[in-house]
């Protein structure tokens, strides 16, 4: 068969998209960090993701929007508001950045100093302070590996970045490493270094310096030590908290009166846990009397400038509400509320009551996320928080099922797929890594499940269910490099039969896994896979396996891989594989397959169930990149990219597609944003919605020569136009008798167009 012409590839960035973003997933278990009232605008809240993004609430939490998106896969850390310049700073990786307010912009980024040591590894920001609102002036810890262990340095700048004076080697001092750093708000050449723990007998101390880093004293020497905070309305005024001791000291805050002079133990009771430390201490801005300390298990709290303290214990284990303080920010609008964020999820404490109320969110982890659409509703499905998330997109009303609590040692990770045909059925693989996992079944939207298939397997590859007998499926399992293919069959639930099919070996070792299956809709015995980078074809129901044609051009079996197959639900014959070097298709079951996307690693393909020419890639986010998604709507002819700063730079690793009117709506499961919905629209996926042929319409003879006849019943037909499968229109009538003599052998689709307004779709073979 001769191979498709590819007459034009192109990878235009969203040229002409138009697109919307939302948020779909639950809002019950966000997971937000650094939650941080703004200043001067009421109600205002600004947070960052477990990832690179930076959101913002402007009714005190009850709505979030996407504010910012960083332009790398490294998380922002240490997020602080810049008092007096509408700013926000951050960390990542390597840097510290000042982001905007005004122009959502970056205004500068810092990147922190190499750490110059011969055979080390590149350094990393711990822990950074600005003493002005530019960072001008500023202090940053870092560390960096070094053989089997790390090390650390910590550096002071006055010119913004441009020079950086090194001021502490942990190498030099004990090798005890620096928890937090700081300058003094009224002395920008004041330096305070809080000291945690060593690997010999020295541990702790407090270090201050006043002449920028040249020299140090040290106050309460042997205890280590990590948050520092200092009084708004008098800088001389300092409180600083003890960290994770080992028993070599007990928990304490201490205060300082005089810059850090002499230092006092507040008079607190703490109530003992595991690693009783303290990780945030805040004064009020608005009344420094009020004092709040966060720790492992319980909140200190003082209103009379550190008289007397009252603590909040939350049970560990048992109270769901806090474990772990992170950050605490003042209501300034409210003199009853603090933001406070957990490892948990964020709160709002009511200072009067000591109840915590969760701030709720749509951002977390997702594993994977699947979509059903039907005549009876459209339907998503996630995978998350040990759970199963149906979300009716109708009603917009979404269930959780088997969730599990936050503090969840090793939570299942769910890969869930629906079932294209039967409503409500979905199979999901509940995975619990090392411990292998079941699959499942619902057939109530996953409401309830029937375990049918117990697998010693790290995730579900692929499921395809017979299009022949919905009762059957198969399923690959993947356990590391290699994995299983096994049928099963649940007809009798009573007496489940599972079957692992032999398929071949890819190398001397055996290994591989396998990524895509399909079973041919007019002979259940016929079955395609692919594997490593080989496409294999079995026509006794997978007994035995032969490898059709020359197999994919450029594919190099050491070093690249299929990631996965699908057939066109229009078009049968077609076979489309996503691979790390592009997409190939076939239209001869493998004998030839041609190159319609090179040079962009695909990880998922999926054709459109509405018109046989659109299908879409997907590109999931790697250590080069973030995701991405590349559509055609010529089958494969042209392209063109939804970029990454289209997708706001997010980690995702799952994502499904529903194909509607001329609208791609793309379901995105995010590492850090939950679902993101982004929707292209404004393409040429198909008018009317045609639908496949049914038993109203018929064409004859298939395969024709000269004439054919489309035979409609209780429909009247308008027009027919028939396509090549490059998507080029090469014969267009009026005439429901079509001569198409004149076309050249191959695999056509001709699309009937009827007074209802409604098209259908059917493949012609023209011999």
């Amino acid at each position: 068969m001769k191979k498709i012409t590819l007459l034009a590839l192109t990878l235009m960035s969203g040229y002409f998209t138009q697109a919307q973003v939302g948020f779909e997933a639950s809002k019950n278990y966000g997971k937000l960090m650094d939650v941080t009232y703004d200043a001067t605008v009421q109600n205002k809240l600004y947070a960052a993701t477990q990832g690179n993004h930076i959101v913002v609430s402007t009714d005190n939490g009850e709505n979030w929007t996407l504010l910012y998106s960083f332009a790398g896969p490294s998380m922002i850390s240490d997020l602080k508001f810049v008092p007096g310049n509408n700013a926000l700073s951050f960390g990542t990786f390597d840097a510290v950045h000042i982001l905007n307010l005004a122009t959502n912009t970056l205004t500068t980024s810092f990147t922190v100093p190499e750490n110059g040591v011969e055979g080390a590894g590149p350094s990393y920001l711990s822990s950074y302070s600005l003493f002005d609102a530019t960072g001008t002036v500023m202090l940053v810890d870092t560390g960096f590996p070094f053989g089997f262990s790390s090390q650390g340095k910590t550096f002071y700048t006055t010119n913004g970045g441009e020079t950086w004076t090194e001021i502490y080697y942990t190498a030099d001092h004990d090798n005890v490493f620096i928890n937090n750093v700081a300058i003094s708000p009224d002395k920008s050449d004041k330096l305070f270094l809080s000291r945690g723990n060593g690997d010999s007998d020295i541990d702790g101390g407090l270090w201050i310096s006043n002449d920028a880093g040249a020299t140090f004293v040290e106050s309460l020497a042997g205890v280590t030590l990590d948050p520092i905070s200092f009084n708004p309305s008098n800088p001389n005024d300092v409180l600083v908290g003890s960290s994770i001791g080992f028993g070599i000291h007990p928990e304490n805050i201490f205060r300082s009166a005089d810059g850090g002079l002499t230092w006092t133990a507040q008079p607190i009771s703490f109530t003992d846990e595991t690693l009783n430390n303290i990780t945030k201490i805040a004064f009020n801005p608005a009344n420094v009397q009020e004092i709040i300390a966060l720790e492992e298990n319980e909140i200190l709290r003082t209103t009379n400038n550190g008289q007397t303290w009252t603590s909040t214990v939350y049970p560990v284990g048992i109270a769901m509400d806090y474990y772990y303080g992170i950050n605490a920010s003042f209501n300034p609008f409210n003199a009853n509320q603090i933001a406070i964020t957990t490892d948990f999820y964020p709160q709002h404490l009511n200072t009067q009551t000591s109840e915590l109320t969760q701030i709720k969110a749509p951002f977390y982890n997702i594993i994977s996320t699947a979509f059903g659409k039907y005549d009876s509703g459209s339907h998503l499905y996630y995978g998350a928080q040990g759970g199963r998330f149906h979300k009716d997109i109708a009603t917009g009303i979404t269930t959780d099922y088997n969730t599990e609590s936050p503090n969840a040692f090793n939570p299942k990770k769910n890969y869930i797929f629906a079932d294209p045909k039967v409503p409500g059925r979905l199979f999901t693989y509940a995975s619990m890594g090392f411990f292998g996992g079941n699959l499942n079944m619902s057939t109530d939207y996953g409401a309830t499940t029937t375990d049918i298939l117990q697998g010693f397997a790290d995730d579900m590859q692929e499921l395809t269910v017979d299009p022949t007998n919905s009762n059957v499926i198969y399923v690959s399992l993947r356990s590391g490099e290699g994995g299983n293919l096994i049928k099963v069959d649940f007809t009798d639930l009573e007496n489940i039969v599972s079957t692992t099919l032999v398929t071949p070996e890819v190398n001397e070792m055996g290994e591989g896994v396998v990524t895509g299956i399909i079973v041919k809709e007019t002979n259940p015995n016929v079955i395609f896979i692919v594997k490593k980078t080989s496409f294999f074809k079995s026509v006794d129901g997978g007994e035995t396996w032969l490898e059709p044609g020359n197999g994919f051009e450029g594919l190099n079996p050491d070093t690249d891989l299929i990631w996965d197959m699908q057939q066109n639900p229009l078009n049968p014959e077609q076979i489309t594989v996503a691979t790390n070097i592009g997409i190939f298709t076939t239209v001869d079951e493998g004998e030839e397959w041609t190159l319609v996307l090179p040079n962009v690693d695909v990880r998922r393909v999926k054709h459109s169930t509405i018109n046989p020419d659109v299908l879409v890639g997907t590109v999931f986010a790697n250590q080069f990149t973030q995701a991405m998604i590349v559509y055609s709507t010529d089958n494969g002819e042209n392209w063109t990219t939804v970029s990454q700063e289209d997708l706001n730079y997010v980690n995702a690793y799952s994502m499904d597609y529903d194909f509607a009117g001329s609208t791609i709506h793309a379901y995105i499961g995010t590492s850090d944003l939950g679902v993101m919905k982004y929707e292209i629209n404004e393409i040429p996926l198909a008018t009317n919605n045609p639908v496949k042929a049914s038993n109203n319409i018929s064409i004859y003879p298939n395969p024709a020569s000269a004439v054919v006849t489309i035979n409609t019943t209780n429909i009247a037909f308008e027009s027919a136009a028939v396509y090549s499968l490059t998507g080029q229109k090469v014969l267009e009538s009026n005439s429901a008798i079509l001569n198409v003599s004149g076309l050249s052998k191959g695999i056509y689709v001709i699309k009937v167009k009827t007074t209802s307004g409604k098209d259908f779709v059917q493949k012609l073979v023209k011999k």
